[in-house]
């Protein structure tokens, strides 16, 4: 059998087992392994693979659970930079103004309790090598991301769209936080 060692196919091994058990874990890591020492062409094959089976053999309710679980990062020093850069700001505007202009990968809108997340290319370490368009449901590990990120950033609930994605055709990834009212 071939080597299932790589970082990715662990987390989405272990959100497979997870959100839809052993079995479709299983058939997952044994149709697409992924070894640590892949190369950009397996990487993105690997996640053509993926999306071929989530989405032949589940409903994206499902799907989006178990892409947005499996996620990298974020990492926790930057959640603790960005949390202080929102606390020490007087305005969502002004954290708004001040995110952007960090040079984070990405840049922020604000409109009401919904923030705007833009990412001005595809940062997937599996995709963002090859200028091919892969399945909507691959992009929703950047949910998951940005979900954690902005609940730590903001200590309360976030839910979570996908506009639009690189991926998927679009200019950029765009994602919309719905953030739950302060106390």
């Amino acid at each position: 059998m071939a080597k299932n060692d790589n970082p990715h196919s662990l987390r989405l091994y272990q959100s497979v087992l997870t959100h839809l058990g052993p079995e479709a874990a299983e058939k997952i890591a044994c149709a697409a392994p992924l070894s640590k020492s892949a190369g950009a062409e397996k990487k993105f094959s690997w996640a053509e693979q993926v999306c071929k089976i989530l989405d032949d053999e589940f409903d994206d309710a499902s799907v989006g659970k178990v892409r947005m679980d499996c996620a990298c990062g974020p990492a926790a020093g930057k959640i603790r930079q960005l949390k202080k850069l929102y606390a020490s700001s007087a305005t969502m505007d002004e954290f708004i103004d001040r995110i952007s202009k960090l040079d984070q990968g990405f840049t922020m809108e604000h409109e009401d309790n919904l923030l705007f997340l833009v990412y001005p290319r595809c940062y997937c370490a599996c995709a963002n090598k090859l200028d091919k368009p892969l399945p909507r449901s691959w992009c929703y590990c950047t949910l998951g991301y940005t979900k954690r990120m902005f609940e730590g950033i903001l200590d309360r609930h976030v839910d979570v769209k996908l506009i639009q994605s690189v991926k998927t055709g679009g200019s950029v990834c765009r994602i919309k936080i719905t953030c739950e009212p302060s106390v």
